[in-house]
């Protein structure tokens, strides 16, 4: 398949419009070869996927982190960054990003997560926030007996989650922002959420959520947007003809 047919499709599913405007969707890397027969999915480009996608022969990684996300003042091998450039250049491997597009999609991260969870009637906030869901457990569940769930769900070990709540509390609703998104619960507690799931909790966050009377499970950036893979794999073997690979590379930071 040609390569701009390739990015059509992806485009058509996960709108650009739909990104925000300080984010970096689209091309990453364009380089001159037009055909795209195999594409790796992959959170982010990293050294070992980009040896990856060179072991599985794939012309195009599509990933759901921007490689670059403000201008470059210069391509420097020394710099991270610069070196993922001139390698896939030099690869002639192209990567296309879809971040907070993907984020927002009908059927994108946050719709994918509550699937993953096994959480039933999954709604968008009533205040229009994209970026927010919500549902509710199929069965009465304790604070931590969903965490024990949440962690088999998202096959990632507990010791990379923190909890803040009462284990004990029964967990009836619950509200979620994949990666990054701290910033909403407050507005999770407005829709009248016992628990918020994100990632990149920090202290004072911690603190407001205690006063406010809300849990919150912190399952990680990485933990959280994982799960992007298999469900952006799943949409390009329905929409295209191409073969498409699953990164396997853990690129889980902590340890």
């Amino acid at each position: 398949m040609k390569k701009n047919k390739f990015i059509e499709i992806i485009e058509s599913v996960c709108p650009p419009d739909l990104a925000e405007p300080w984010d970096n969707c689209g091309f990453q890397v364009n380089t001159e070869f037009e055909d795209v027969d195999k594409a790796l999915v992959a959170l982010e480009v990293t050294d070992d996927v980009i040896d990856e996608a060179v072991d599985t022969e794939s012309d195009l990684i599509i990933t759901h982190h921007p490689m670059i996300f403000e201008g470059i003042d210069k391509i420097d091998h020394n710099d991270v960054t610069g070196n993922y450039i001139i390698k896939l250049i030099k690869l002639g491997i192209s990567v296309y990003s879809c971040h907070t597009s993907f984020d927002k999609l009908d059927g994108g991260n946050n719709d994918y997560l509550g699937q993953v969870l096994e959480l039933n009637d999954i709604v968008p906030f009533e205040n229009g926030n994209l970026f927010c869901r919500r549902a509710v457990t199929p069965f009465e569940v304790t604070l931590a007996e969903f965490v024990h769930k949440a962690a088999d769900a998202l096959e990632i070990s507990e010791k990379y989650f923190k909890v803040c709540g009462d284990p004990t509390r029964t967990i009836y609703s619950v509200g979620w922002c994949t990666g990054s998104g701290a910033e909403f619960i407050r507005e999770a507690c407005e829709e009248g959420c016992d628990l918020f799931i994100t990632g990149d909790l920090k202290y004072h966050d911690a603190q407001m959520a205690k006063a406010l009377g809300i849990c919150v499970l912190d399952a990680g950036h990485y933990g959280t947007e994982k799960i992007f893979v298999d469900n952006m794999a799943e949409i390009l073997s329905r929409k295209t003809n191409c073969e498409i690979v699953k990164s396997k590379i853990d690129i889980n930071p902590f340890v």
